[in-house]
């Protein structure tokens, strides 16, 4: 009996391939050759019996015992089991419920003139998680402000700035001493490196402590090795032979009178990646930019040729010292102890103008174009413009923005500049693996 015939409503192979798809992010070694034997132990088993279900996945799918942590790991939170699963959609159901109240509470209190203010979910539910104290406070500034004397309907939009602004100024404080509490539990705790790597992952950059940074390096450079080689083994895997070479093939087939009966092919030429990054170091973005620079620079095996780029008010070249190949630590600290931009303004046109003068080699139908920048920028039009252009002569651009999604809208430039490019928001050490790991 198959396995569709056993359970014909199931998505078995679907979830089987999702799951794989995990233990590849983890560094698992499983190809085709794998999925085919999970599936047919699969078949031989009882699929209701979950300790079966897992020893024959384990059997099949765990080569290493270095591998076990990982894989059992993923199918406790993968394969969760039915009644687990459904106190969880319970429960899901239940605080999406209570959410709703809230929000709802949330707009009934913070009104101006008779209507809500213009505020978006996020900003909805920080407002519900704040104390009772701290939401009367915010209540009274808006009836304060909506009682005062020439108060006029079109003074709204400055109170809903004004109490945006608090909102996420209370968030800030809020991560700030979690990550103060979450420092003093781990050292008290002894917890392991992985709580560490995990907290990391998921922390704006701009929030990551001095004392994090060589543990937040060490991340980087393990995450950046993983996608290397698994940038490596897509290329390996794809085809070896290249076009036909049809004098090879006249002369190998002379013995059979001039019959072709082997085909001859050119060696397949591989080519990997190439890849400009152009990295925004005004005052706002230098962390960031510095962080992107540290992933991209361990992938220098799996691209052919790393253009790295800084531009504030001009543009400057970084690739020599980037090819160097020297400590990377001491090396960003050269770069931006030497360079004349880094803390600077913005003028993202000017160096694409540029680039496109001074480095015309660079772009082509090849290259894949990394921008890190939150759009601020002078002269957003002439922007545009260059980037309308830079767009039609290279392979892709990718835009990675840490400016959090729901500002979007707020701003222009980010209207402007996400009708040219690719446009992924990217604050954490975690959206910045997703983003590359899916693209490169």
């Amino acid at each position: 009996m198959s396995i569709k015939e056993k359970l014909p409503e199931s998505h078995l192979e679907e979830n089987l391939a999702t799951f794989a798809g995990l233990l590849r992010r983890e560094g698992l070694p499983i190809g085709t050759t794998e999925m085919f034997d999970a599936l047919y132990a699969l078949s031989k088993i009882d699929l209701l019996r979950r300790d079966q279900f897992k020893a024959a996945l384990q059997a099949t799918l765990v080569k290493a015992r270095s591998d076990q942590p990982r894989f059992d790991r993923l199918f406790d939170n993968f394969f969760v089991p039915y009644e687990a699963h459904r106190k969880k959609v319970e429960e899901a159901d239940q605080n999406k419920r209570q959410l709703e109240q809230r929000m709802d509470l949330a707009n009934s209190e913070l009104q101006f003139k008779g209507e809500s203010l213009q505020l978006s979910d996020v900003e909805l539910q920080e407002y519900s998680s704040l104390s009772q104290e701290q939401r009367v406070r915010l209540q009274d500034f808006v009836q304060r402000t909506e009682t005062g004397k020439n108060v006029e309907p079109r003074f709204r939009p400055l109170l809903e700035t004004v109490v945006k602004s608090h909102l996420r100024y209370c968030k800030t404080r809020k991560n700030e001493q979690g990550s103060k509490t979450s420092n003093g539990s781990a050292a008290g705790s002894g917890s392991d490196s992985g709580n560490l790597d995990q907290r990391l992952r998921e922390m704006d950059i701009e929030a990551i402590k001095i004392s994090d940074m060589p543990a937040a390096e060490q991340l980087l450079q393990k995450l950046s090795r993983k996608l290397a080689v698994q940038i490596l083994r897509r290329q390996r895997s794809g085809s070896r032979t290249g076009p036909l070479d049809l004098r090879k093939s006249m002369r190998d087939n002379m013995r059979f009178g001039g019959i072709i009966f082997n085909l001859k092919h050119k060696p397949k030429r591989r080519s990997r990646q190439q890849i400009l990054l152009l990295c925004d170091v005004s005052a706002s973005m230098k962390q960031y930019s510095t962080f992107v620079i540290q992933f991209l620079y361990g992938l220098q095996e799996a691209v052919r040729n790393l253009s790295c780029f800084s531009f504030s008010d001009n543009l400057e070249n970084l690739t020599p010292e980037l090819q160097g190949r020297t400590d990377l630590k001491y090396l960003l600290d050269r770069i931006i102890r030497r360079s004349s931009n880094w803390g600077g303004g913005t003028n993202l046109g000017l160096a694409l103008a540029e680039i496109a003068e001074k480095y015309p080699d660079l772009i082509n139908g090849k290259t894949s174009v990394i921008v890190v920048s939150d759009t601020k920028t002078v002269a957003i039009d002439r922007a545009v413009k260059e980037l309308g252009s830079l767009k039609d002569r290279v392979k892709r651009i990718i835009w990675l923005n840490p400016v959090p999604v729901d500002r979007w809208p707020d701003y222009r430039s980010v209207s402007e500049i996400g009708k040219q490019v690719e446009m992924w928001p990217c604050s954490t050490i975690a959206q910045l693996e997703t983003v590359l790991t899916g693209r490169l």
